[in-house]
């Protein structure tokens, strides 16, 4: 293993673009520390990889702030024993349950949306902000979501967290930009519609709710015209790999 190997973290890379974004970042040469709730989710997400590279799995459920602390120390430990640099952070990970109306959109969910989709982005940048520093140029990439600036029927919960991701963003832009000391880049992506186990989940949900964008995700998924991870996963890796500072550092970035 070369002594100066980069490595990425990913949340939600068990299935979908996470998933596709860790094979793509694999070809790459990047090693990666997978985080998702399923381990064998992640399992099978490490079984796509290609055996040049190294990977950690490690099953999380980043609402919850042990896990959390537990994800940091894991990786400190694996990238320090692998004498590694965290060139990569990737905020992937996305919760919210439609609901009918908002009379019926449970604060709990709510709650858990928001601690996956805002706290956990923040917590875990703050965890390994010195893996990123001593790694730089390094780079946070956010995954953010059309529906946080088109409120739509029944898309409350998920619509407010990523609003809030939105929110969370530029505030770490300006703090970066404000910083005594040299920070990583961090840029948004937005992916659009995109096939995933997710999107499908989400639209049996709907269906049963009587949501009016049923309809219109049915056509989509039908048509062909949602994108497919693997295009989603490249395009992210070479907003990652490929592109400047200056194009990276506080964009909205799109496949």
């Amino acid at each position: 293993m070369n002594a100066t190997s980069d490595w990425a973290v990913i949340t939600g890379a068990g299935s979908g673009m996470g998933a596709a974004l860790a094979v793509e970042l694999a070809g790459r040469g990047v090693d990666l520390a997978l985080i998702g709730r399923r381990r064998s989710a992640l399992e099978h997400t490490r079984a796509a990889l290609p055996g040049t590279v190294t990977s950690l799995v490690i099953p999380a459920d980043i609402a919850r702030s042990k896990d959390r602390r537990s994800v940091v120390e894991r990786i400190d430990e694996w990238v320090a024993a692998e004498a590694g640099r965290l060139r990569y952070l990737v905020h992937n990970a996305g919760v919210g349950e439609p609901a009918s109306g908002i009379e019926c959109m449970h604060p709990d969910d709510l709650e858990t949306a928001l601690a996956v989709n805002v706290t956990a982005p923040l917590a875990l940048t703050q965890g390994l902000l010195p893996l990123l520093r001593a790694a730089l140029p390094s780079r946070v990439l956010m995954v953010g979501a059309g529906v946080a600036d088109h409120a739509q029927p029944g898309t409350g919960s998920y619509g407010i967290s990523k609003k809030a991701l939105t929110r969370l963003f530029e505030q770490m832009q300006v703090d970066f930009a404000h910083s005594a000391t040299r920070e990583p880049d961090i840029a948004l992506f937005q992916p659009g519609l995109v096939d995933t186990p997710g999107i499908r989940m989400h639209l049996e949900a709907a269906r049963r709710c009587g949501l009016p964008h049923v309809d219109y995700l049915d056509q989509a998924l039908s048509a062909g015209r949602c994108r497919s991870p693997r295009a989603v996963g490249r395009a992210m890796a070479e907003a990652l790999t490929d592109t400047s500072s200056e194009e990276f550092a506080g964009a909205t970035l799109r496949p």
